[in-house]
């Protein structure tokens, strides 16, 4: 005699306004410490580069 067993899951996640708000917070935040990042080591290379020609 077959059996048939049928099974449901349902998974849920409950994000509060403030954990939404605070995610893109952080993304917010990681981008402008990438940007500053990528200034100042254009700046670092560019005052290195500039030091070195001078050195011939």
């Amino acid at each position: 005699m077959p059996i048939e067993i049928r099974e449901l899951i349902i998974k849920t996640e409950i994000v509060t306004t403030n954990a939404k708000n605070s995610a893109l917070t952080k993304e917010r935040e990681f981008s402008i410490l990438r940007k500053q990042l990528l200034e100042e080591c254009k700046r670092l290379i560019a005052e290195k580069n500039q030091e070195n020609s001078y050195k011939r």
